[in-house]
């Protein structure tokens, strides 16, 4: 594997947040820490240019098409696994993935440790305190948040009303 000396594409924020996650239980769970990533972190600000998702208000909150992208694109390497879900709340464009879970492999942790050396030591930990507080919650839960804290992404939301979200401007 040639040496990896930069951060420059979504691929490489992916394999960090596997990183840190080692298992996230749904496509949606994953776009939604994608976006938390962007909107919460000093270490998207500084990388923004390259790894932006373009994230927009769709079905379940934040969404961007780039995501499914980038887990195709991990599986295809042996990167990520994915295993079904015994549950999932799915109005995905894919419900294939929303209904699976997806782990790291060890190919994945070799990949991902090499772009992990090339972050400063504040967005690894920046990174780890963002993937630990929100992958940890439950889906509902973190699009509770989500909605919460980013109205304008629930906009187009299937399930808002569904959810205990607090009126406001959407």
């Amino acid at each position: 594997m040639p040496p990896i000396d930069s951060i420059d594409r979504r691929t490489d924020v992916a394999f960090l947040l596997f990183q840190y996650a080692e298992t996230i239980e749904g496509v949606t769970k994953l776009q939604k820490l994608l976006f938390l990533i962007e909107q919460e972190t000093e270490f998207f600000q500084a990388y923004q240019e390259d790894i932006a998702f373009e994230f927009a208000p769709y079905k379940m909150g934040p969404f961007s098409e780039y995501v499914y992208e980038e887990i195709e694109f991990l599986l295809s390497l042996n990167a990520i696994e994915s295993e079904p879900l015994d549950r999932a709340i799915s109005n995905d464009n894919n419900a294939t993935l929303a209904e699976k879970r997806f782990s790291i492999t060890p190919k994945g942790q070799k990949i991902a440790s090499e772009l992990e050396k090339q972050l400063e030591a504040k967005y690894r930990q920046e990174l780890r305190t963002v993937v630990d507080t929100y992958n940890r919650m439950g889906l509902t839960k973190l699009l509770e948040y989500v909605y919460r804290e980013y109205p304008s992404f629930a906009a187009e939301s299937e399930i808002l009303d569904e959810l205990d979200v607090e009126s406001g401007p959407v």
